[in-house]
C-alpha cells in the first residue's frame, strides 16, 4: 500500500534571487523537508493556514533590510509572530545582527555555510516550532473535554538575568565573552573545563552553554554529544569558541550537536548577537514547557500515576493524526508494558504495584521531551506520543528508555528488596489512513 511522502517540516523560502532559493530549496528537499518558494511582495499570501509553514528561511544576501522589515512584519502579527524565522546572510556588519536583534529573527547564519551548519540550526528552529504546535494542539484536546485551557505562553513574573555557563581557560576568551555578555542582562558562570561544566549541569539549569576550546576538541564535541542525548538538556543551547586550525572540517562540531561554532579571534558583536538570539529562544521553550506541564489537569489525567489517561491519548492522538495526514508530517508513538505486574501484586500486593507504576511512569516523563506526551494506555502499558517525529528517531527513544528503565532497581514502601521491571517495548509511526486505535494495535504488534 503506498502512503503519501512524509516531511520533517514545511519551509518558506523568501528571497530576490530567484535562482539561489531554487538552490536552496533543492538542498532542503534532499534533507526530507517541503519546501515552498516566496518573494518578499507576496510572502504574506505564503504564510496563510493554507501554506502552513514551519519555519521561514529567507535568503537575504548582503543587505537584509528587505529581510529585516519582513521579520518586523511577521513578528508584529499575532497569527505569525510564533513562526521562527532564519536569515541568511554572505558578511552581515555589526548594524545587520543588531538590526536582526530588534525585529526578532531567531537565528542568522553568516555565509558561506555548509549543509551541517544549515541543517543543524534549521533542526532547532523546526523543533521550536514542534513544540508551540503541540501547545496549541494539546490545549484544544484539553477544551474537547469541556475543561478551560490556555495556549498562551507565561510571561515572567520577575524578568531574570540569561544564566550562561562558560568552560574556558584562557584569560583573552574570559575577558571577550564576560565583555560581549556585560551590561546585567546575563549572570555568568566561569568553570576552566569542559568537565566541570559537565559537573554543573547535572544539578543547575542554564540558558545556554559556552565552550572556549583549548586543548582537545573531542572532549568539548562529547559533552555535546551528551546534551543532545539527554531529556533535560536536549535542547540546552552550546557554542563553541576554536581556533581556525581546530577543526580539519569545520562541520564536524555541527554534527556532533554544537549550536554554533564561532573562531578566534572572536567578534564580540557577533558573539553577542548569537548567543542574544540561543538564550531568547531557550528561554521561550521553558515557557512553553511550563505552559504544557498547566495543561495537565486532573480531570485528563490519570489518578494513580499523574499522566494523561487513556481517553486523552485517543483523542490527542485523533487530533495529531490527523493533522499529520493533512500536512504530510511524521507522527510516531512508543509504548511500555510492565510484563511482571501481576506476579508483583500476588507476592507484594496491589499497592506495591501500584507505587512502581508510579516510578515507571515519572521516569518515563523525566527521558522525553516537553513536547512528548506520556499517557496510561492499559492497565501495565504507558504511550508516549512523538509529535514530528520519524520512526528511526522514536526506535532511540525507546531503546534509550528501555535501558533505563531495564537496569533501575526500584523501591516500594514496606519491601526490603529492589524490585525490577520486565519489560516490552516498542513504536510505530503514524500512516495516513490510521485511526488512533489502529496506531496503537499495529504499535502493541511490534513489542519485543
Amino acid at each position: 500500500r503506498l502512503q503519501a511522502m512524509s516531511y520533517l517540516a514545511r519551509i518558506l523560502v523568501v528571497g530576490d534571487d530567484v535562482a539561489q532559493s531554487r538552490q536552496l530549496s533543492r538542498r532542503m528537499r534532499r534533507r526530507g523537508y517541503a519546501t515552498f518558494p516566496g518573494d518578499f511582495t507576496a510572502v504574506t499570501d505564503k504564510l496563510s493556514r493554507e501554506e502552513h509553514p514551519d519555519l521561514v528561511v529567507i535568503n537575504a544576501g548582503q543587505a537584509g533590510d528587505k529581510g529585516c522589515e519582513l521579520v518586523d512584519l511577521l513578528k508584529s502579527e499575532s497569527t505569525t509572530a510564533h513562526i521562527p524565522v532564519m536569515m541568511l546572510a554572505e558578511s552581515p556588519t555589526a548594524a545587520l545582527r543588531r538590526r536582526c536583534l530588534s525585529v526578532g529573527v531567531d537565528d542568522l547564519l553568516a555565509g558561506p555555510f555548509g549543509d551541517a551548519a544549515l541543517f543543524s540550526r534549521m533542526r532547532s528552529l523546526v523543533r521550536f516550532a514542534t513544540m508551540y504546535s503541540e501547545l496549541l494542539n494539546r490545549a484544544e484536546t484539553v477544551r474537547s473535554f469541556g475543561l478551560e485551557a490556555s495556549d498562551r505562553i507565561p510571561d515572567e513574573a520577575e524578568p531574570r538575568a540569561y544564566r550562561v555557563l562558560v568552560a574556558a581557560k584562557r584569560p583573552g576568551d574570559i575577558e571577550d565573552i564576560e565583555t560581549a555578555l556585560d551590561g546585567g542582562r546575563y549572570r555568568l558562570s566561569v568553570v576552566d573545563d569542559v568537565f566541570a561544566a559537565g559537573a554543573r549541569l547535572i544539578d543547575e539549569n542554564f540558558d545556554a552553554v559556552v565552550i572556549a576550546i583549548d586543548d582537545d576538541p573531542e572532549d568539548a564535541l562529547y559533552l555535546c554529544g551528551q546534551l543532545r542525548n539527554n531529556a533535560r538538556h536536549f535542547n540546552l543551547p552550546a557554542l563553541l569558541v576554536a581556533d581556525d586550525a581546530t577543526f580539519d572540517d569545520l562541520e564536524k562540531p555541527y554534527a556532533r550537536g554544537a549550536s554554533v561554532l564561532l573562531t578566534r579571534p572572536l567578534d564580540r558583536d557577533r558573539l553577542q548577537a548569537e548567543i542574544l538570539m540561543l538564550v531568547r529562544r531557550q528561554r521561550a521553550r521553558h515557557g512553553i514547557s511550563d505552559a504544557l506541564r498547566d495543561l495537565r489537569r486532573e480531570a485528563v489525567s490519570e489518578r494513580l500515576t499523574g499522566v494523561y489517561s487513556r481517553d486523552f491519548l485517543l483523542a490527542h492522538l485523533e487530533r495529531l493524526g490527523a493533522a499529520a495526514a493533512n500536512w504530510h508530517k511524521h507522527l510516531s508513538v512508543a509504548l511500555f508494558q510492565v510484563q511482571n505486574v501481576a506476579g508483583i501484586v500476588n507476592h507484594l500486593g496491589a499497592e506495591a504495584a501500584d507505587d512502581l507504576l508510579r516510578q515507571v511512569s515519572d521516569w518515563i516523563n523525566a527521558l522525553v521531551r516537553a513536547e512528548d506526551l506520556t499517557a496510561r494506555a492499559g492497565d501495565n502499558e504507558f504511550c508516549v506520543i512523538l509529535p514530528e517525529t520519524t520512526l528511526e528517531e522514536a526506535r532511540i527513544v525507546v531503546q534509550r528508555i528501555s535501558g533505563v528503565l531495564l537496569n533501575t532497581d526500584f523501591g516500594v514502601p514496606g519491601v526490603n528488596e529492589s524490585i525490577r521491571v520486565w519489560l516490552q517495548a516498542g513504536c510505530a509511526a503514524h500512516r495516513a489512513d490510521d485511526s488512533a486505535a489502529s496506531l496503537l494495535e499495529r504499535t502493541r504488534k511490534n513489542l519485543i
